[in-house]
């Protein structure tokens, strides 16, 4: 086989750089649904609690338009009247 042949057909199945393993699909990483930690930080200084058994919210706007959220992770303050 011609050596220029298989050096470009070794580049193209080589997904990463120098010492990676060759493979002929690049495959996509799933997301993983975490909360952002600055986020979480903020929570943690409000000192709020996860209320549970919240299926739906639904918030309606001014102009007649309905926002509404699936299973959402409801939290809150009571005594500071946060939510």
């Amino acid at each position: 086989m011609n050596p220029e042949k298989l050096a470009k057909l070794q580049s193209q199945v080589r997904t990463g750089g120098k010492g990676t393993p060759r493979r002929k699909v690049v495959k996509a990483s799933k997301p993983v649904a975490k909360e952002d930690p600055k986020l979480a930080s903020t929570l943690k200084q409000l000192n709020v609690q996860a209320i549970p058994d919240v299926d739906t919210i639904n918030i309606f706007k001014n102009d007649g338009k309905v926002l509404g959220f699936n299973a959402p992770r409801l939290s809150a303050n009571l005594e500071a009247n946060t939510f």
